[in-house]
């Protein structure tokens, strides 16, 4: 099913319902911005919430149109914004997408390979992504002539063709600010089958209560927000439960370590200072030191928000 929300309010409420594209890596543990566990979160409560951007994501937005229509020139394809919304509602996923290839140009400057896909297999998908240089060179490798996206990246195209039932995608990337990259992927049906294997039982399970596992430290933060309320006065008595001693025991532990290598990074820096004195930068066989200044800022006062705060004592032995 197609959609075209009307408004961003209610694209929102359509994406809440459903596991989106982008959504998908998180059921597959490939996802690096959600956990399965923090995506039931989510989808557990009654409205959407409103998505941030960041800077670097805010850019990416802004140069979507002249990235899309840079790569249509230079590869001689006709392209519009795709403002739908492709729902499959017996399973529960639906995508967003950027642009759709719609036609054909008279020249085609790089190359006729979108022209052909276009002839051969009918209107493609166009997924737009500003990539920095160091990332590409990390995360996005050629391997025997093969260029590969990260595997969340891979997932979501693969989602988005089955969703919008289309049999390719050009994923076109922006690589630092000044280099075109152009990755075609043809529409994978098993993929497409596991996929909504693995959404359709994420939302069996989630209506019959089933939260997929907690992945820590992942999803350290997102229980920190589920519980972030104590009841004044409530007193739990533990004392008997061996588990939560041994939490303790692993806690005390970490908290002794993280000291331990806080003092020696502490001892190593002074060191280091006596030995660069009032060098500004040191080169260093395999290292670069940087000890520049840094200006003073004045920090206007803020309200802080409430928070738990944890805190483990271990008891002293008592004196025999």
């Amino acid at each position: 099913m197609i959609i075209h929300p009307g408004s961003r309010e209610e694209w929102l409420k359509l994406r809440h319902s459903c596991v989106s594209s982008t959504e998908v890596p998180a059921l597959f543990g490939m996802s690096p911005y959600i956990t399965a566990f923090e995506l039931a979160i989510g989808k557990e409560q009654p409205e959407p919430t409103e998505l941030e951007l960041g800077e670097r994501a805010e850019w990416g937005l802004y140069m979507e149109r002249p990235i899309a229509q840079k790569f249509a020139d230079d590869y001689g394809v006709k392209v519009r914004k795709l403002d739908s919304y492709a729902v499959k509602q017996e399973v529960g996923i639906g995508a967003s997408f950027d642009f759709e290839i719609v036609g054909l140009k008279d020249t085609a400057p790089a190359g006729p390979v979108l022209q052909g896909l276009y002839t051969n297999l009918g209107a493609g998908v166009m997924e737009i992504k500003t990539v920095d240089f160091l990332i590409w060179r990390d995360q996005w490798p050629d391997r025997d002539g093969m260029q590969e996206a990260p595997a969340h990246i891979e997932l979501q195209v693969q989602a988005q063709l089955h969703c919008l039932d289309r049999k390719w995608a050009a994923i076109c990337v922006l690589v630092g600010g000044n280099t075109g990259k152009l990755l075609i992927r043809e529409r994978d049906e098993d993929v497409g089958k596991a996929i909504e294997a693995k959404v359709s039982a994420f939302w069996r399970d989630l209506r019959q209560g089933k939260r997929p596992p907690i992945s820590l430290p992942d999803d350290a933060e997102i229980i920190r927000k589920i519980y972030s309320y104590a009841e004044p006065g409530k007193v739990l008595d533990a004392q008997a439960d061996a588990e939560m001693r041994a939490i303790c025991l692993e806690y005390e532990n970490a908290r002794l370590a993280a000291t331990d290598a806080e003092n020696k990074r502490k001892s190593a820096q002074a060191k280091l200072l006596q030995k660069i004195g009032d060098a500004e930068k040191v080169l260093v066989e395999g290292y670069t030191i940087s000890a520049g200044m840094i200006a003073p800022t004045w920090i206007e006062r803020y309200e802080r928000k409430g928070y738990r705060n944890i805190r483990v004592t271990a008891k002293k032995e008592k004196a025999a």
